[in-house]
This record gives C-alpha cells, structure tokens and sequence, in this order.
C-alpha cells in the first residue's frame, strides 16, 4: 500500500495517496483480523470487523437498549424530543450502565481509535440508535467531521458502530462512499447524490467504522426492523466533544471510573487543553505535558469568593 508522508505528525497516521476523481470504492468485505480491518480503514475509510461482541453481549444489549427506550419514553413530557422520524437517537449512553462504557474501553475501540487519532483520542459521545418503524427517506449524506476544513488530509474524528441487529439495505443500512476521503478537494465540500453510494451488509455482532471525512448517511428502512447498534464516536484531543462530557457525565461515574476511562471523558489535559481551575487540587496541570484533572471543591469568584461546584450523582 503506497503512502505519502505522515502531514500529521500525532497520530502515526499516514494518508493514502489521493484517488483520480470521485472515485467510488467497492465496500470492504466483513474480516476477523483487526490488521486487515485497519488496512481497509486507511484504503477505503471504512472497514467491517466481523464477531466483535460475543452473541450473548449482543442479545444482552439488545434486551437493556429495548429497556432503556421503553423507559425514556415513558418520561412523557421529559423525555427529550427525538424528532419526527421513526429512526431514533438515544444520547449520552454514559450514564444508563455500565455495559455501554465497556465499549469505550473494549480493546478493539482502543486499537481503532489510537490509529486514527492518536493515543490520546477523546470520547465524543456515546449513543444509541434505532428504528421504531419504517423509514420513507434516506438521510442526508454527510460528513461526520464536517466542521472541520475539508482540506485537512488526516481524521480528526471516527465513528464505531456496534452492531447488535444484521445490517442490511432493506433494513436502512449506511449509505457510504468508500475512498471518498481520498477524494480530491473539490468532491469533499458538496456531498454525492446518495443514489450512487453502496449500502453495507454486515452481521450483528461487527464493528463498522468509518473515518470522520468519509461521506455517508442512513439508508431507507424499508422493513420497519429495530436495527439497533451503538456509536462510540471519537474525537482527536484537540477537537471539542459533542457531548459536553464533564457537566453531563454523573459525578460517580467519574469517581468510579478507571484512569483510562476519565481520560476519554475528558479528565486528562492535552498540553495546555482541558482543565478545570478553582481550589487547590493534589495534581495542578504542570505547565507542559498531560496531567489527570481533579475536580476542585470550589471555583474561586470575585475577592475570591468560593463558588461550590453543582455535584450530580445517579440514586
């Protein structure tokens, strides 16, 4: 596989040599080895690695996933309005179990993510997603790492789906666009007409992953089927959440979390990014290099009034 330079320099990651036009990649077939799926990953921008979870950690997310909806709906006037479409997004997993936040710290994620983005990669969100009917319109194909100028030859973000249902056209597969980040300039700011994309086959149990500058969007879910799976959607370090994990997360789960895991929340500084300054704490950020960060017992205010900070813990 020929390479150009690494014009990135934190990541390790290095661009496959630029595509002669639009040119529109056969989708990667399903794989078992993590080093083809990474392969596959740098080539087309997306890859499928086949029996990630077990098919009992399947069935088991399923069943908690189902649960989870059924209960949030049940909020009435609280539950968050979710839209008009029978394709339904359940956001900020941190907090509905543990089970969810294995993901972030499965080995596979880990390995994936520290590809694209680095060792220090950030948990973007984590969410849920499924259908509640029939769908009658694709979604619109864009971008995951739209915000961020699409000349920029490396990923800054990627998504990792989960899958805990097969994923198959009839059912509203992703609509992807395989090489696409490898498009010339001028194809990456107006997306493709979604007619000429690939849809995915692949069984529950895969993880699919796409860089965040490939194009894609939801497919039509003709059959009505749940199609349930899991984003764990990541971010390089420098790039801000979209979860704002450190005022949504529950304070205990912070407290009971591994140091990798508050990492990827966001509790560990990247150089001089991602501190939370008030009171003396144990490890204040040291002027360079990364440091764990402490929630302070206090902001300190105007003739330094102390401010409590609001501590939100799960019953």
């Amino acid at each position: 596989m020929a390479a150009e330079s690494n014009k990135e320099g934190q990541s390790g990651y290095i661009q496959a040599p630029e595509l002669d036009g639009p040119v529109i990649l056969d989708v990667p077939s399903p794989t078992a080895d993590l080093k083809q799926a990474l392969k596959d990953l740098n080539s087309h921008g997306c890859c499928i690695l086949r029996d990630a979870l077990s098919s009992n950690t399947v069935e088991a997310l399923k069943q908690q996933l189902d649960q989870q909806y059924a209960a949030e709906q049940a909020l009435g006037e609280l539950c968050p309005d979710r839209g008009g479409s029978n394709k339904q997004v359940l956001p900020n997993m941190v907090n509905k179990g543990q089970h969810y936040l294995d993901l972030v710290e499965d080995a596979n994620t880990d390995t994936i993510a520290s590809y694209l983005l680095g060792k220090h990669w950030l948990l973007s969100s984590l969410t849920a997603h499924l259908f509640v009917g029939a769908t009658n319109t694709p979604e619109l194909i864009h971008r995951d790492q739209g915000q961020i100028p699409a000349s920029i030859e490396f990923p800054a973000l990627c998504n990792l789906f989960y899958l805990l249902d097969d994923f198959t056209p009839q059912r509203g597969s992703t609509v992807i666009f395989p090489g696409s980040h490898r498009w010339p300039l001028n194809y990456r700011v107006h997306p493709p007409k979604p007619q000429l994309g690939h849809q995915i086959n692949a069984p529950a149990g895969s993880l699919f992953v796409f860089d965040g500058r490939l194009w894609h969007g939801t497919g039509v879910n003709l059959e009505g089927h749940p199609r349930r799976a899991i984003s764990v959607f990541c971010c390089a370090p420098w790039v801000r959440q979209q979860e704002n994990a450190c005022v949504s997360t529950a304070r205990d789960i912070f407290e009971q979390a591994s140091p990798k895991l508050r990492a990827r929340l966001g509790l560990r500084t990247y150089g001089t990014l991602g501190n939370i300054n008030g009171t003396r704490v144990e490890h204040q950020r040291a002027a360079f290099g990364s440091t764990d960060v402490e929630f302070p017992d206090a902001l300190i205010g105007e003739n330094a009034q102390l401010i409590p900070l609001p501590v939100t813990r799960r019953e």
